[in-house]
């Protein structure tokens, strides 16, 4: 069992980066109303999509590669009464043609072929149509050993610094480029912004062993692989 595999099994809703926190306010500096139609790709559980539907009774689509995350996703909205479309598929290969005002990517992207997937992202976009991402970034000081370790226990494609992925972005015909580091409120967090779970029947031991794992290593490299905020419009 790999780490997305691990994921799935514990049906970890909030796995990105900030959790549902940073989603809300990454969010909320957009104009969204009942017009906008979203595309959340690497969905999840579908949390993150359930919260923009909920909040803002746009038209939401999510999308995931993984058969159980798709699964779990479809129960949300169905036990939550929430009308939303679920795909499973490939952000590299996906088949709409300018039909998104927003695409939201939450840690999703450094598994991916990074290059396919922005062209991918932007030709789905419509014109003038906004990218939002949240992304690891790995500091230029990390050396390779290091690096590798990081990539082999995620599974990640690609780990890029800041310069890095601006120049990927641009590479991508994206405009208006926006890298920051979000500031969290120090205030904690509510139940409904918690990481929930939603377990399968299966292998959970082993799943949560790789979770542990992981917040080890989270802590080991806390001040090198710091997360960032993109939005970028096509």
């Amino acid at each position: 069992m790999n780490y997305l595999e691990s994921l799935a099994k514990l049906g970890v809703g909030g796995a990105h980066p900030g959790g549902l926190k940073l989603t809300k306010e990454i969010v909320a500096q957009q104009s969204i109303d009942h017009t906008t139609k979203l595309l959340d790709i690497g969905c999840g559980t579908g949390q993150t999509a359930a919260f923009i539907a909920n909040q803002y009774a746009c038209s939401v689509t999510a999308m995931d590669i993984h058969p159980i995350m798709v699964e779990k996703a479809k129960q949300r909205f169905l036990d939550g009464e929430v009308p939303i479309s679920v795909v499973q598929g490939n952000i590299e290969q996906m088949c709409w043609s300018e039909q998104f005002d927003i695409v939201l990517s939450e840690s999703v992207l450094a598994f991916t072929n990074i290059s396919k997937s922005l062209t991918s992202i932007r030709n789905v976009l419509k014109c003038n149509g906004c990218f939002l991402a949240v992304e690891i970034m790995v500091d230029e000081s990390v050396g390779e050993s290091d690096k590798h370790a990081i990539a082999s226990f995620y599974g990640f494609r690609h780990l890029l610094t800041e310069t890095e992925w601006r120049e990927k972005l641009s590479q991508s015909s994206f405009k208006q480029i926006n890298i920051e580091q979000p500031s969290l409120n120090p205030l904690p967090i509510t139940i409904d912004e918690a990481q929930d779970f939603h377990f399968s029947n299966s292998e959970i031991d082993e799943a949560l062993d790789i979770l542990h794992q992981h917040q080890a290593l989270t802590k080991r490299y806390k001040e090198k692989l710091p997360y960032a905020v993109f939005r970028c419009t096509k």
